[in-house]
């Protein structure tokens, strides 16, 4: 069951805020890996040290998201949404000062990661859907994780731009700024509930959680997001390393991350549309399979900037287009009201496959000096992704009446 919640707001401007708050979220740790090389030389820490905080600033924004997603049904997203974005802020601005190795993990990774794990896509769709009708719903979170593709466009052509005014500790003390916009626009995402809905928050639906596990497709859609995890962290960790690794100048890695925004704009946009109306699991099968391709690609096309750029742009297209097809899925199987909790599990999952993406590339890079075997365990990750979307039949999701 389903409630929705009474607004004197139009749907699409709690949208809005929701994109530009994603914006913010995504632009910032989708980027900020771009530094690497310049952070490692700065503070004398070896790139796989700094790849092992990034990885545990993923690990932890995953693990908080599901209990992040309970209070928030319980105490209202925007007290969460506040709280989550101080928490963001001042470790982002702690991660600009920090001189050290050992602070820039405690800033970097453990503040930034908690801070990011309460401002992120569970707490933030949840919110949304409650607004949409299922025939609506995909489409309007397909536009709304737009808003992380939209940032992280904006925040990798800000590095781009800047990066001969600014160091790696001044491009984190200007992004720390921006983060001010996820505190102002939390109250937009407050609801005036219902009593019915009053009821159903009063405490954490710890059933419907053990039910969900107890699922085999969501299990399934938890996989699947893992690998997508994977993919995204190896890719923006490192894109600084892989672009070297092909023999690129090193601009190349920002560029290649804004078009990868952009270009998302457009994919998670046309992956909502789509999730309304052809069967959502299916499609993640088509997104897994095309970016498992695209990725070995990179092991054979000529080491030529604008081949890389094409790599980018379809990528791009593939890059979060995952999140609104899975989140819709876990919608479509339990309904909205538990929506930020249990895609917040789905989260995690996602999250301990971006940690290992994370630190696995770098301990890989470390060893062998090329970033190829990375590549090929990431396709064969992709490969796999693809598979075990297929039992999650039209058939099986036609029985699931919650939303």
């Amino acid at each position: 069951m389903s409630v929705t919640p009474k607004s004197t707001l139009n749907p699409w401007w709690i949208v809005s805020a929701a994109v530009l708050i994603l914006a913010c979220n995504v632009g910032v740790r989708q980027t900020t890996g771009l530094m690497l090389p310049e952070i490692s030389l700065a503070i004398s820490t070896p790139v796989s040290e700094l790849a092992f905080g990034f990885g545990v600033q993923n690990l932890l924004l995953g693990a908080v998201a599901p209990f992040v997603g309970m209070l928030a049904e319980r105490y209202g997203t925007a007290k969460i949404l506040v709280i989550g974005g101080l928490i963001y802020l001042l470790g982002t601005l702690w991660a600009g000062l920090a001189q050290s190795g050992e602070i820039f993990f405690i800033s970097n990774g453990v503040l930034v990661g908690i801070g990011i794990g309460a401002t992120t896509f569970p707490i933030v769709l949840a919110a949304v859907s409650r607004y949409f009708p299922e025939s609506k719903r995909t489409f309007a979170l397909g536009v709304t994780s737009a808003g992380g593709s939209l940032g992280q466009f904006i925040y990798a052509s800000l590095i781009g731009v800047t990066d001969a005014y600014l160091n790696w500790s001044e491009t984190y003390l200007l992004f720390a700024a921006t983060l001010i916009f996820i505190i102002l626009l939390a109250p937009v995402l407050r609801s005036e509930k219902r009593a019915e809905e009053e009821r159903y928050v009063k405490t954490f639906d710890w059933g419907a959680i053990k039910s969900a596990f107890s699922n085999r497709d969501y299990l399934l859609l938890n996989l699947g997001f893992f690998v997508c995890g994977f993919h995204i962290a190896l890719l923006t960790v490192h894109m600084a390393g892989v672009v070297n690794y092909c023999g690129l100048p090193p601009e190349v890695a920002a560029n290649s991350l804004a078009f990868i925004g952009i270009a998302n704009v457009v994919g998670v946009i046309a992956a909502g549309w789509a999730g309304d109306r052809w069967h959502k699991p299916w499609l993640l099968t088509l997104i897994y399979w095309f970016r498992a391709c695209l990725i070995m690609m990179l092991l054979f096309i000529p080491p030529e900037t604008e081949l890389f750029y094409l790599f980018s742009v379809l990528m791009g297209v593939l890059w979060l287009s995952t999140v609104p097809l899975t989140s819709g899925a876990v919608a479509q199987i339990f309904g909205t009201r538990n929506l930020a909790s249990l895609f917040g599990f789905v989260m995690f999952s996602h999250q301990i496959g971006a940690f290992c993406g994370s630190w696995w590339a770098g301990l890989i890079f470390d060893q062998s000096g090329s970033y190829e075997w990375a590549l090929i365990i990431s396709a064969a990750l992709g490969i796999m992704a693809a598979a075990v979307h297929l039992p999650i039949t039209p058939q099986r999701m036609e029985r699931y009446r919650f939303a």
